[in-house]
Order: structure tokens, then sequence, then C-alpha cells
């Protein structure tokens, strides 16, 4: 055993510990999970099956294929994020609206006049 594997495998564990005690809980999110961590340290304790996969698969070298992989997963996890942070912001924008629309007040009739036409002066 090489002296980086089981740094990863803690590693791996400490992100799956901190994701099951303080973020989602929904099923299917904790399947995927599961699913991501097992292969990492699959991947990190078996290393030469990268490598084989990346043969099947058509890429050079195993570390080549896990880059390619994990950069497909940031990049689906970034547009996780926009499109959350745009429903965020349609929300918040609503929210303020409504806020808006119930503090409304009517202008008194004796300010009504001061305010509706600027001041000439001839």
């Amino acid at each position: 055993m090489k002296p980086i594997q089981p740094i990863l495998v803690l590693f791996l564990l400490l992100i799956a510990g901190v994701y099951f005690l303080r973020l989602r809980k929904k099923s299917y999110d904790r399947l995927i999970v599961i699913f991501f961590i097992l292969s990492g340290v699959i991947l990190v304790m078996m290393p030469d099956l990268s490598a084989e996969i990346a043969r099947v698969v058509g890429v050079g070298r195993g570390v080549d294929l896990v880059l390619y992989l994990g950069l497909l997963g940031l990049s689906f996890v970034s547009l996780l994020l926009y499109a959350k942070l745009r429903d965020l912001e349609a929300a918040l924008s609503e929210l303020v609206r409504s806020i808006a629309i119930a503090d409304a007040r009517q202008p008194d009739e004796t300010n009504q006049g001061e305010h509706s036409a600027p001041n000439q002066e001839s």
C-alpha cells in the first residue's frame, strides 16, 4: 500500500461524514454520494483499475479518465448551483415585490399636488 492511499481514503470518508451529518438527506442524494465515495475508495485502493477502464473507453491513462470525469462532474454541479441561484433570486424578487405592495401607502391629497409637478419658476 502506498502512503497516499490511506490519506485519500480518510479524506473521502471525511467528505461522506460531513455530507451525511450536515447536508442533504434525500434518499437519491444519499445513493449518489455513496456511489461516488465507494467509486473513489475503489479507485484509490486499486489504481490499475482506472487504467483498465481508461483503455476500454479509449482514454490514454486512468488519471486522464478520472480528470475528465471530474471536470464533467464539476461542470454539472456548477450548472445546478447556477440554476439554484437563479431560482433564489427570482423568489427573493417576488418576496420583495409582495412586501412592497403590502406596505404601499396612498399619498395624501395635500401632498399630491407638490409631488406631481416639478417646480417651474418663470
